[in-house]
C-alpha cells in the first residue's frame, strides 16, 4: 500500500490523510451548523439590519461544535470503537477537518450577511443554505462511494 499523505485514495488513507471524503462531510458539517445557530439569532423579527455581531456569534458557535466535535470523534468515538476504522485521526486530517468546517461555515455567513444586508431575505438565506448542504452532502456521497469502490477488500 503506497501511503498517499495529501488525498485519501483508499480506505487505509482515510484519517491519516489531510483529506478525505469526511473532509467534504465537515463542509457540510459547517454549513449545517451555521444554518441551525442562525435560525436562532439572525432571522429578524422586523425588517431591518442584522448586526454584524450576531452573525459572528454564529461562526464562533459554530466553531466551538467543530472544534468539540473532533475532540469528541478522537478520544469517546475511539473509546466506544464507533470510530471509522477504529484508529484516531492524525493531526493533519483534524487540522484540514477543522478548516473545512470553518469553510462551510463561513460560505453561510457570507450568504447570510449578503442575502440578509442586501435583500433582508431570510427564506432565500434558508432556501439557498438548504441546497448548498444537500449538494456538499451529495459530493460527500459520491467521493465516500469512489473511495470505497477503489479499496481493496479486507
Amino acid at each position: 500500500m503506497l501511503f498517499n499523505d495529501f488525498i485519501a485514495t483508499t480506505i487505509q488513507e482515510v484519517g491519516l490523510s489531510w483529506i478525505d471524503f469526511y473532509s467534504i462531510g465537515h463542509i457540510c458539517f459547517g454549513v449545517g451548523l451555521f444554518l441551525f445557530f442562525s435560525l436562532f439569532y439572525t432571522i429578524p423579527k422586523k425588517k431591518g439590519k442584522i448586526p454584524i455581531f450576531s452573525l459572528l456569534f454564529v461562526f464562533i458557535c459554530t466553531m466551538v461544535i467543530v472544534i468539540a466535535w473532533e475532540i469528541v470523534e478522537n478520544t469517546v468515538f475511539i473509546f466506544l470503537d464507533w470510530k471509522f476504522e477504529g484508529r484516531a485521526d492524525s493531526w493533519q486530517n483534524i487540522t484540514t477537518d477543522m478548516i473545512f468546517g470553518a469553510i462551510g461555515a463561513l460560505g453561510s455567513w457570507l450568504f447570510a450577511y449578503l442575502i440578509f444586508e442586501k435583500d433582508k431575505n431570510a427564506w432565500g438565506y434558508y432556501i439557498f443554505g438548504f441546497i448548498g448542504f444537500a449538494l456538499w452532502l451529495s459530493v460527500f456521497i459520491i467521493l465516500r462511494y469512489i473511495t470505497l469502490k477503489n479499496s481493496p477488500i479486507i
